[in-house]
């Protein structure tokens, strides 16, 4: 796991209007640090529970960069020449080589310390940044909102997201140094709710669209629910596990919760609900369909049509028949009894059969499997086949 700190510096409004005013930042556990930027108090903050790997500190030409120093504990007469300059360059605007004369002398005593020059309304720069420069390890990013332009931690939240999907990112903890809130100290604030947010939006938003349940139930409390999913997927029904997750879902009073539990468990009950295997399938091949998974749609609801001919035919065990589609073909004119049935049959299994092998043998399937539309039309028919043949 690497721990990555990312902050942003701005100009403040200290004495003459530049830099920030010096303060006694305290946090959850009772430590107190002095400092301007609180970038350094939380770098300091953070270093005494676990090693900070990488700290990313965006900034203008203008911002004030010097402010860093607190971050150094001893030895500061050491970076007191430099300090100075990149103070005097601060006001008109600090080089790119003298802010990278700083970063070196800074890393001696602050490793993986990197000072990043950005245009403030170069939106996508952030997202870019982070994408090529963060690691490939699993990732504990720490998010300093408290300087810079209003708007800019906002940029970078929303650019955290999106990076989630590329990057390991495991845990997001968000700090904020409450300046307005002084009295005595400055008190910070760990915004434990944004990182919850977070994700639970990201869970959900892989639940939306693959139907993998299991990470946004851990979010929402629900436990080790891998193998319930894999045993579902299985055309298996674990109906007692099924019921549990329902009940727990059922007890989620958090308001913000409850709407994505209530979404959660509306595609789950019928699952339960459903005694027969064909029954089940059918809904899943529902469900699957809305999430724009095609191939697992078009499959569930082939084989569901087709142990539902088997029982019609007579078959009591389905499980007996060796051959499926070579048992029912000299039997679906006595099946299928209307022609619009058989036309549906026929298609629906040529499309099954293209879309699994990877070829198309009749021309008049090629439409269903070029155009969404034409396919819709087939599951939609499908699905009347499917009632029609269970009454």
């Amino acid at each position: 796991m690497k721990n990555i700190l990312l902050s942003l510096i701005g100009i403040g409004k200290g004495q003459n209007g530049k830099g920030y005013i010096k303060t006694k930042y305290k946090f959850e556990n009772g430590q107190i640090y002095e400092t301007a930027f609180f970038g350094s108090a939380l770098y300091r903050y953070i270093s005494t529970e676990k090693n900070i790997d990488k700290w990313f500190i965006f900034g203008t030409n203008k911002s004030s960069w010097s402010e860093i120093i607190d971050t150094v504990e001893e030895n500061q007469d050491i970076l007191e020449e430099l300090y100075i300059k990149v103070r005097d360059e601060e006001k008109n605007g600090i080089s790119e080589n003298t802010l990278k004369e700083w970063q070196e002398k800074l890393s001696k005593f602050i490793p993986g310390i990197e000072l990043i020059l950005t245009d403030p309304l170069d939106y996508k720069f952030y997202v870019e940044f982070l994408i090529k420069n963060l690691p490939d390890d699993d990732l504990f990013m720490i998010l300093d909102i408290t300087h810079g332009y209003r708007f800019m931690p906002f940029i970078l939240s929303f650019s955290l997201m999106y990076i989630k999907n590329f990057k390991k990112i495991a845990d997001l903890d968000i700090y904020y140094g409450a300046f307005e809130m002084k009295k005595e100290v400055t008190p910070v604030i760990k915004i434990d709710f944004i990182n919850e947010l977070f994700k639970l939006s990201t869970s959900y938003e892989l639940y939306k669209y693959s139907g993998y349940f299991p990470e946004i139930l851990k979010n929402l409390g629900i436990q080790n629910t891998q193998n319930i999913y894999f045993q579902i997927e299985m055309n298996w029904r674990p109906q007692k596990e099924l019921r549990d997750i329902i009940t727990k879902l059922d007890n989620i009073k958090e308001e913000y919760k409850v709407v994505c539990a209530k979404n959660i468990k509306k595609e789950l009950q019928p699952l339960l609900e459903k005694e027969l295997l064909e029954d089940r399938m059918v809904e899943r091949a529902k469900y699957f369909f809305e999430k724009n998974q095609y191939l697992k749609s078009l499959i569930l609801i082939y084989e569901a049509i087709t142990i539902c001919m088997l029982k019609r035919s007579g078959v009591s065990n389905i499980h007996e028949i060796s051959n499926r589609k070579d048992f029912i073909r000299d039997k679906i004119p006595q099946i299928l009894k209307e022609e619009w049935m058989q036309n549906t049959f026929k298609t629906l299994e040529g499309v099954r059969n293209s879309a699994v092998h990877g070829n198309i043998r009749d021309n008049s399937i090629y439409q269903h499997i070029k155009d969404k539309e034409k396919f819709s039309e087939l599951f939609k028919s499908s699905l009347i086949l499917y009632e029609k043949l269970k009454k």
